[in-house]
């Protein structure tokens, strides 16, 4: 019963009213829809490519993209991205958070699903990974129960640590969506050609134009509507790509046409549990990235609090966040969806414009679930070209790892800190980026090392370098000393002469 009442609490803090646009920077009330739609949109749109990109990177890896379980995937995907946020807001962490699918598992998914028993068997390959999602996600639960005595070991320098890490990791992904993606520089490169008839500089001059739309909006607009200047970035980009021929192709751009149609309704579907496989390394891997991410969650819950709230979120906040988040991965698992996370793009959002309200991100979560009933709408949204979200996501990603130093320096720079710090940096995510020769490609070095060793499983972990910095940031708390100074010249009890 005294759960029930605190959830009553909740969704009438949320909803209550009189609505006004100036709750767009109060954690509770109502905003009205006019304001709340597009502030929530744009939340949508900062995570909508990150939320399905893992899953369509998996299922073709497996060879399984265009089957109906890609299909089920993306929509349960979609689902719980919606239903995940909203259960965050309700029940959860009630902070201005936003669940989607983490990338920090995709290494892991890709190795369980080609070695072994699973390789050239695509159907066993996605059983094995549901039945280590769902293991890792229940461990996950397990783990957060107890964050009131663990989380005592967290010391703050390591969640700071990882929201950085978390920044430096989406570097790459924004600088290539900022060149025209992957796929439009990987053919640059090999042929001279874009591979859609458009000229490469056009792509450039699109990227560009999102970013000083969004730029100039934030400048000269004023009130509140000025921090809409994601959504208006995105809206110029795609009117200026609409008007360049071949740059948006509505057939081979679709997700219908990437994982097949199924209509213009159509709804998330259960996994069939019988079906699915719980093997001992598979699992064991996917709980260490759990570890990571639950990591990673008290890192963005602490972010999002000091920079949407200006103060430090509560134990209660934490916990009911990690607790939620192993229970919407969970469930997402039975829907087919990947592990999903707090998502660090919103966070930026928040630390740009301040909007914190959960009512306007409530509508944001409410179109995901809409979209994940109606592909359609899904297909639409993903007509966007990279250069497009790259032009709104370079200032946004680049600001998630200022937002970690920032903490850091709150913390202080001891010189305990500052050699945490630097040895975090260069191994933590200097190894991810240095790379040396391995077959026909480059690859990271220290997926390279453990490859030599025969130790492919510990290559994919490790080459995530949030999960690298999580590790020694960790160690080195509590193995350095808090007082780094050593006086090579004076022993105790002796005088100065």
């Amino acid at each position: 019963m005294k759960f029930f009442a605190d959830l009553g609490r909740s969704v009438k803090s949320l909803f209550k009213g009189p609505a006004s646009k100036d709750n767009l920077f109060s954690l509770d009330d109502r905003v009205p829809l006019k304001n709340a739609i597009p502030f929530g949109l744009q939340h949508v749109l900062a995570m909508f490519a990150a939320n399905i990109t893992p899953i369509l990177i998996v299922f073709t890896k497996i060879g399984l993209l265009g089957d109906q379980f890609a299909v089920y995937s993306l929509l349960g995907a979609l689902f719980m991205a919606g239903l995940g946020t909203i259960v965050q807001l309700f029940i959860g962490a009630r902070l201005p958070v936003v669940i989607g699918t983490s990338f920090t598992f995709l290494p892991v998914l890709i190795t369980i699903g080609t070695t072994g028993d699973c390789l050239n068997n695509p159907e066993l390959a996605y059983y094995t990974i549901m039945g280590s999602i769902i293991f890792g996600a229940l461990f996950a639960i397990v783990f957060s129960l107890f964050y009131k005595w663990w989380g005592k070991l967290i010391k703050p320098i390591v969640p700071a640590i990882v929201v950085m890490g978390v920044g430096l990791s989406l570097l790459a992904s924004g600088a290539n969506s900022f060149l025209g993606g992957q796929t439009i520089i990987s053919n640059v490169i090999s042929s001279g050609q874009t591979g859609t008839g458009v000229p490469y500089f056009c792509y450039i001059i699109v990227a560009f134009v999102t970013l000083i739309s969004c730029l100039l909006w934030q400048i000269f607009m004023k009130g509140v509507w000025k921090n809409l200047n994601i959504v208006v970035g995105i809206l110029v980009g795609y009117l200026v790509s609409c008007c360049i021929p071949g740059m948006i192709d509505f057939q081979s751009m679709a997700i219908t046409e990437v994982v097949g149609s199924h209509g213009v309704i159509d709804f998330p579907h259960f996994v069939n549990l019988t079906k699915v496989r719980f093997e001992l390394v598979p699992c064991i891997l996917i709980s260490i990235c759990f570890i990571a991410t639950t990591v990673e969650a008290i890192g963005n819950t602490t972010t999002v609090a000091k920079t949407g709230l200006l103060r430090e979120p509560t134990l209660r906040e934490v916990n009911g966040g990690l607790i939620c988040y192993g229970i919407n991965c969970s469930v997402g698992a039975l829907f087919g969806a990947f592990p999903q996370t707090i998502y660090a793009q919103n966070i930026g959002i928040v630390a740009q414009n301040k909007v914190v309200n959960r009512y306007t991100i409530f509508t944001g979560a409410c179109l995901l679930i809409i979209a994940s009933f109606f592909p359609p709408i899904a297909n639409f949204l993903y007509t966007i070209p990279e250069a497009v979200i790259g032009g709104t996501m370079v200032a946004l990603f680049g600001s998630i790892a200022v937002i970690g130093m920032k903490s850091i320096s709150e913390i202080g720079w001891s010189d305990k800190n500052i050699l945490i710090t630097s040895i975090s940096i260069c191994l933590g995510f200097g190894l991810t980026i240095a790379t040396v020769p391995f077959g026909a490609n480059d690859v990271a070095l220290s997926v390279n090392i453990f490859r030599v060793l025969n130790l492919e499983c510990l290559s994919d972990l490790l080459s995530n370098c949030v999960l690298n910095m999580f590790i020694i940031s960790f160690i080195l708390s509590w193995v350095l000393p808090e007082s780094m100074h050593v006086s090579l010249f004076h022993k105790k009890g002796t005088k100065e002469g």
